[in-house]
């Protein structure tokens, strides 16, 4: 994505009833589909640049609601499922969506100590996502209360593509989360990692541009 790039709409619909965390629940069906591009690339001190010169990685996004849980469905490519995390220099897939956490004009990178974000972190070795607080780099830790605790998750590899859905509660049950209320729209950004021989982690990833998304 360019710089001068208008950001994406992503769409929250609302859908009354019970929704699964599955990709075939019809809740889906009528969910507007949006392409994220990640461009922006990270590589912290000591990481083996694993990118192509021109690489942008593309995620298909779509969100829906029902006034009490909100979801969120991810889909990529990827050659491989990568889900160990046990031996160096293998490393599992990962994903993460980000979400000022009080002002909108948070810094992309990991927002600052007056700016925190809040972080929902996928790896396809972990139990559960983990929700997570930042005031900037360097300073993303798992949020402490188990309050906090309440995500759950959908995760399939499948003939070389990824499908995960992300759910919480719409409403925040602590200070270190983000309340989604419907009429709102927040800013929202993306990070993928590669697993496998790509061994990308930590701060050496790939993310998108802020972009927008409007509960329904």
């Amino acid at each position: 994505m360019v710089d001068n790039d208008p950001p994406a709409e992503i769409m929250a619909v609302y859908n009354p009833g019970t929704i699964a965390p599955d990709p075939q629940d019809p809740a889906w069906y009528n969910a507007p589909e949006t392409i994220i591009i990640f461009s922006r690339r990270l590589n912290e001190a000591g990481a083996r640049t694993t990118f192509a010169p021109d690489e942008n990685r593309i995620v298909k996004v779509k969100a829906v609601h029902n006034g009490f849980l909100i979801f969120f469905l991810f889909r990529w490519d990827a050659i491989s499922e990568n889900k160990s995390a046990d031996d160096y220099p293998l490393f599992a897939d990962a994903f993460a969506m980000e979400i000022p956490l009080f002002t909108e004009d948070s810094p992309l990178w990991m927002g600052a100590m007056d700016k925190p974000v809040n972080i929902i972190f996928w790896r396809a070795d972990l139990p559960a996502p983990e929700n997570i607080v930042a005031g900037g780099m360097g300073t993303p830790q798992v949020s402490p209360d188990a309050a906090s605790r309440n995500i759950r998750h959908y995760q399939k590899w499948d003939n070389g593509t990824w499908t995960v859905i992300i759910t919480r509660p719409m409403e925040a049950v602590s200070e270190n989360q983000v309340s989604f209320v419907r009429g709102k729209r927040y800013r929202i950004a993306f990070a993928n990692w590669k697993g496998g021989t790509y061994a990308e982690r930590g701060g050496h990833k790939i993310v998108s541009e802020w972009q927008n998304i409007s509960i329904r």
